[in-house]
């Protein structure tokens, strides 16, 4: 169970569970295109208006131009529809137009689209599929501390949005992006025209090499970030057990939004007793890993199914958490944090024939409440 004084976070945890191992092929300047993700335009003289009631976010941060933001789209009941990314289009001088492309999961697209189409009545808004006019990717490494001054500044985990700018001029990176929020360090995250020919390689500094795009979700998977319709369950997962408190996808002091009435009553409750963590995932006849590290080589005959049952191996048999999305020997899962910090046994993927068994970690970035004197 979580609990946190919502203006009092440090960024430590005394769990034991929290060693993750650096995986050398991250270290330096890399990037990695992003698998998976389609974009949608959305343009007209009320989109900002007509964002700011649909999203946790809050769009007058952003209404003017400068850098995107994570946040999330929500059932009337509060729960999760799909996760995205909202960045301006900075085509121009001071944003002159009122444009911004919105990245979701590629599952997500019609099923969003549809969403906004409901609630659009008399606005003057227009919707599109773009997807296949950009590309996205993941920037980072040591290098990018030459090419921050298109944020100004990099902002501390938690801090209001920095408004600022990615146009590209003076040698920035391009004209829709932004540093990704979610978790400290993991970069920038750029979306790119297709017809500018291979504009990373020919933007980024030489000291920058290309990657795979299965980099970018054994990364992602490591820093314990879920995206997509594999992690976050469409209509099922609430936003606190997302994480999307701790990844800056809230903004708690906005008006009313679709969604807002259980996911503020959750956050001034200030208990959340699950949330998704990394796993690592082993045989039965093996040792339970204390660390958690990728083996690229991994040899399991398949990954456990999205929503297995998660069980303790030894005590009570009842659920402890349900599986997400995987790869090689990592993954993410949703899990009842009381048995994710204290048992120690281990936990079993609960599927017929199954010897597979997972060890959760809690990510290092999580903030918790600081302990009072």
């Amino acid at each position: 169970m979580t609990t946190f004084n919502k203006d009092k976070r440090a960024f430590a945890t005394s769990s034991s569970n929290t060693l993750v191992e650096k995986d050398s092929v991250h270290e330096g300047d890399h990037y990695a295109l992003v698998p998976n993700r389609s974009l949608i335009e959305i343009e007209g003289p009320d989109t900002a208006k007509f964002l700011q009631g649909l999203i946790t976010n809050h769009m007058p941060l952003i209404a003017a131009g400068g850098n995107g933001f994570y946040s999330s789209f929500l059932s009337p009941q509060g729960r999760v529809l799909y996760d995205t990314f909202i960045y301006p289009v900075n085509v121009g001088v001071n944003f002159p137009h009122s444009k911004f492309i919105i990245e979701c999961s590629g599952g997500a697209i019609g099923p969003l689209t549809q969403h906004m189409k409901r609630y659009i009545l008399r606005s003057k808004v227009k919707v599109k599929d773009v997807s296949s006019d950009y590309s996205i990717w993941n920037i980072w490494g040591p290098g990018t501390a030459n090419i921050r001054s298109a944020l100004h500044k990099e902002p501390a985990h938690h801090e209001k949005h920095l408004a600022g700018s990615l146009i590209k001029k003076e040698g920035r990176i391009s004209d829709i992006g932004c540093l990704d929020p979610r978790v400290p360090g993991f970069g920038y995250r750029v979306v790119s025209r297709n017809t500018e020919e291979y504009i990373l390689a020919l933007a980024l500094p030489d000291s920058f090499s290309e990657l795979p795009s299965t980099e970018y979700t054994i990364r992602r998977i490591l820093h314990g970030i879920p995206e997509g319709l594999e992690d976050l369950w469409t209509g099922q997962s609430l936003p606190l057990e997302s994480n999307f408190d701790y990844m800056n996808g809230v903004d708690f002091r906005k008006g009313c939004y679709i969604g807002q009435e259980l996911t503020i009553r959750t956050y001034h409750t200030g208990v959340v007793r699950k949330r998704i963590v990394p796993v690592q995932i082993y045989r039965a006849n093996e040792s339970i890993p204390q660390t958690l590290s990728v083996a690229r080589d991994c040899t399991m005959p398949s990954l456990p199914s999205v929503q297995a049952d998660i069980k303790p191996i030894e005590g009570s048999r009842r659920p402890a958490g349900k599986f997400g999305s995987g790869i090689h020997n990592i993954g993410l899962a949703l899990m009842r944090l009381d048995s994710a910090q204290k048992d120690e046994a281990g936990f079993i993927i609960d599927e017929a024939g199954s010897d597979l068994r997972v060890k959760p970690f809690i990510p290092e970035w999580w903030p918790v409440e600081e302990e009072s004197s």
